[in-house]
């Protein structure tokens, strides 16, 4: 099966329930293009900025541009957030080629923004901050028993680390974070999971990069503490496929 299939059963449903959101899609949602003026202006300023470097996103960018513009049109109550531009790209990119493409990218886009609302801190933010911080105790607790050095240095920041991390890591599902290249290697992880175990992968997905990267945090902490927590959202992570099966092994 290939990944595109895998995605589909994942997070769109039963052949039936394909079919059924692809006529929906045709009816309801192909064209739309009332959203707000000013959502329409922020989505055409970070278009440019989604993965800049990547030559198959400037090739694609206005279909990118069209599915935003349609999903903040009909859901007015998620609209749109900075983040949305790199989740539907990634969608994008498995279906480009494929037939439905547009449809099937604004459903299974659609069904991943409803696994991670609960990160966005806009949407509920007695939600939000109730996930942030149950997150933060399970991976302080574990981080604790392997590095004990790293989780003070965290801990005494934990309230910027830990929100820093809900928004910038597991809300865009580590887009900004893992290479592009290994990205959907990950994706396919985290959408084959039950959705309520995405927490606990979130807090050992996170626990694996940050262990191997140990000693450079607590150098550049030493350094700088100022800029360490964000030095440690701007990392660039390699070697997704070793991060998955060690998080597999305990998920």
């Amino acid at each position: 099966m290939s990944r595109a299939d895998q995605w589909r059963a994942k997070l769109m449903g039963t052949p039936e329930q394909i079919e059924m959101k692809r006529t929906l899609y045709t009816s309801f949602v192909d064209g739309r293009d009332d959203a707000d003026r000013d959502i329409v202006q922020t989505i055409d300023n970070d278009i440019p900025r989604t993965f800049p470097d990547v030559t198959w996103m400037q090739s694609h960018k206005d279909a990118i541009r069209t599915m935003l513009i349609s999903y903040a049109a009909v859901h007015r109550g998620d609209s749109y957030l900075q983040g949305f531009n790199y989740l539907m790209t990634t969608v994008y990119r498995v279906f480009h080629d494929q037939d439905h493409a547009l449809s099937d990218t604004w459903w299974c886009f659609s069904r991943v923004v409803s696994l991670v609302r609960c990160l966005m801190p806009d949407f509920n933010v007695t939600w939000f901050h109730w996930c942030r911080r149950h997150w933060f105790g399970d991976f302080h607790r574990r981080l604790r028993r392997k590095s004990p050095a790293l989780e003070s240095i965290l801990r005494n920041h934990h309230e910027t680390f830990s929100t820093l991390m809900t928004v910038k890591w597991f809300m865009l599902w580590f887009c900004q974070t893992v290479v592009y290249d290994e990205l959907l290697e990950l994706w396919d992880f985290l959408i084959d999971i039950d959705p309520k175990f995405l927490m606990r992968a979130y807090t050992l997905i996170t626990f694996e990069i940050l262990v191997e990267a140990a000693p450079t945090i607590s150098y550049n902490w030493s350094q700088n503490p100022t800029e360490a927590v964000h030095s440690i959202i701007a990392m660039r992570v390699r070697g997704v496929k070793n991060i998955v099966r060690r998080v597999k092994r305990v998920l």
